[in-house]
């Protein structure tokens, strides 16, 4: 996960949200390649902040969806404490707002992150 933190923190400093989000999203798809090739727990290394709080919780969130999803158990540093205000990394209207509240997978909503599982097979 270093690795992707620092693509996303690269990617939000040069002011590039939905590069960074598809950075993550394709950093977190490649966890069960991970599992695969017997590297899963190298792949699951706490990483530094990429920058943004928001951004540092969505990753934790999204790598305990991936996990949950691959049967695994989540490592300690992916539990993070919810957000002080919802956030919507994508929300482009209030109609896609409600569409990603509906389908925000339950590790992101926990922690007051809403986006839509979907995204996770568009990255």
């Amino acid at each position: 996960m270093p690795e992707i933190a620092e693509d996303v923190r690269a990617n939000l400093a040069g002011g590039d949200t939905g590069h960074a989000l598809r950075m993550l999203m394709d950093g977190v798809n490649r966890l069960p390649s991970a599992l695969s090739a017997d590297r899963l727990d190298e792949a699951l290394t706490d990483f530094p902040t990429t920058g943004d709080h928001r951004w540092d919780a969505l990753l934790k969130g999204a790598v305990r969806y991936r996990l949950h999803q691959m049967g695994r158990k989540a490592p300690a540093w992916t539990k993070v404490e919810p957000l002080k205000q919802f956030w919507w990394p994508v929300a482009y209207s209030k109609e896609k707002a409600y569409v990603d509240m509906a389908h925000t997978p339950a590790e992101l909503m926990r922690i007051g992150i809403f986006i839509d599982e979907r995204e996770f097979t568009q990255a």
